[in-house]
């Protein structure tokens, strides 16, 4: 996937410049915050990844957003790379890239969590403490509800997935019987 690989790149090299200024988390609040940005004004999204705009009309309209935000110079920079090699639009894979290379350094694993209805405080920690366990690193539980998976829980851990659900215990109930 060429998008993906380009994010990486971009990730890679955002993420050393971080490390080298040590400000790595505060290059990565920035980007998400550029994002949100863009995500509440689609005018400006439209405007710097549009491909009739031309580059210096882009870098003025992304000079007065930042102007105003106050970023460090070398997010700044990063931005205005983006714009001026016409690559915006590949912002999201890039932030999801950066997120996930800042928290590799950082021990943080996210884990994925489908359940029929919402967990219980207790029952979030008890779960963040057991993957925790297992996984040797601080978890951050990222929690879906589903009611199509009955009861139980569906974990994913990387590409790992952990299925307790009932709805799948059902359907291995239904396999053996047909089986015989």
């Amino acid at each position: 996937m060429i998008g993906g690989s380009i994010a990486r790149r971009y990730a890679r090299a955002l993420r050393d410049i971080g490390q080298e200024d040590r400000q790595l988390r505060q290059v990565l609040s920035e980007v998400e915050a550029f994002a949100g940005i863009l995500d509440r004004s689609p005018g400006l999204r439209e405007v710097l990844e549009a491909g009739h705009i031309n580059r210096r009309d882009k870098q003025s309209a992304l000079d007065q957003v930042l102007s105003k935000a106050g970023f460090l110079p070398s997010t700044k920079s990063f931005l205005s790379l983006l714009v001026d090699k016409g690559r915006m639009n590949v912002l999201l894979p890039i932030l999801g890239e950066l997120r996930r290379m800042v928290e590799e350094l950082e021990g943080i694993e996210r884990v994925e969590v489908s359940v029929p209805m919402p967990m219980s405080p207790p029952q979030k920690e008890m779960l963040k403490e057991m993957l925790g366990r297992r996984t040797g690193k601080k978890v951050v539980l990222e929690e879906t509800v589903d009611p199509a998976v009955l009861g139980g829980l569906v974990v994913r851990v990387g590409s790992t997935v952990y299925d307790g659900s009932v709805r799948t215990q059902i359907r291995q109930i239904r396999e053996n019987l047909q089986k015989g």
